[in-house]
């Protein structure tokens, strides 16, 4: 399994301190990479892991007239505010023979930063329209240092004590228009099993652990009023929301009503923050267990 813990969800915001302080107040993540500027990416950017198995990634491209060719400030005058990214680590030992496999598929696999020839590089994102939006990978040794939740002795207590009751994240769904393709393409590039799926009149899904701790909700729209259908029609293919698992989903709708967002039921066991209120994040907070999860 050459894909292993979860490096984070990036989330394209307009206004970085505003939505900072939204998940501090939602979430209370651990930062352990504070907001700071990248002149090579254009953007500002902190990361915080919240839970168990969940890091996100915030970032605010730069509005400065002369950065609005580079990759992420054209993604926020593309898509506004949305979910932008996966990315996830592995081994040293294990890019290369990665960058191979989705080369071998057919994957455009881009090495952003400068490095000398021969060498394995750090970073790799995939083009978004090889594989159903776009992913990036990192290796591990030198991230191990600093995120928190690949320590041994990582505790998330305190999101299960706190108000939220939040015990990890259950899923990220990303929309794709081939679904069968899409299974394919995660279980024979990147490892994935798929251990449940489901159908409903708006929506096909699969729904895949990708490494170690990270379901991922491949979800086929069957309809063309959903939510879902929506934002593949106006965005395509880009990762659409986060659910998390909580123990107890009325302390976690009166903790979102304490913050003054707005919710809506989305059934007797799961609740969605309006994301208008979540700088165009679909968050949603959910009592289920997914069916056959294997990592309970």
């Amino acid at each position: 399994m050459p894909i292993r813990e979860l490096f984070h969800v990036m989330h394209i915001v307009d206004d970085f301190d505003r939505a900072q302080a939204f998940y501090d107040r939602l979430f209370d993540p651990e930062v352990f990479v504070p907001k700071h500027w990248s002149d090579f990416d254009k953007r500002w950017a902190s990361i915080g892991v919240i839970g168990a198995n969940f890091v996100l990634e915030i970032m605010e491209p730069s509005r400065a007239p002369e950065d609005q060719q580079a990759p992420l400030p054209k993604f926020r005058n593309r898509h506004g505010q949305h979910l932008h990214s996966m990315a996830w680590f592995v081994d040293v030992d294990d890019m290369m023979p990665l960058i191979e496999r989705l080369r071998a598929y057919g994957v455009r696999v881009i090495i952003p930063y400068p490095m000398e020839e021969g060498a394995i590089p750090a970073t790799i994102f995939t083009h978004p329209k090889d594989t159903f939006g776009q992913l990036e990978i990192q290796t591990r040794a030198e991230a191990a240092m600093h995120d928190p939740h690949l320590a041994a002795d990582f505790s998330a207590r305190r999101w299960l004590e706190g108000p939220l009751q939040l015990e990890r994240c259950s899923h990220i769904t990303t929309v794709v228009t081939d679904l069968d393709r899409a299974q394919d393409f995660y279980e024979r590039c990147l490892g994935a099993k798929a251990f449940h799926a489901r159908s409903t009149r708006e929506v096909d899904s699969v729904f895949v652990l990708v490494g170690t701790e990270t379901v991922v909700e491949l979800a086929r729209p069957n309809t063309e009023d959903s939510a879902l259908a929506r934002d593949l029609a106006q965005h395509g293919e880009l990762p659409h929301s986060l659910t998390f698992k909580v123990r107890d989903l009325r302390a976690a709708a009166r903790h979102c009503e304490t913050l003054g967002v707005g919710t809506r039921r989305d059934g007797p066991a799961t609740f969605t923050i309006e994301p208008a209120d979540a700088f165009g994040a679909v968050i949603s907070f959910t009592e289920e267990e997914l069916p056959s999860d294997p990592r309970i």
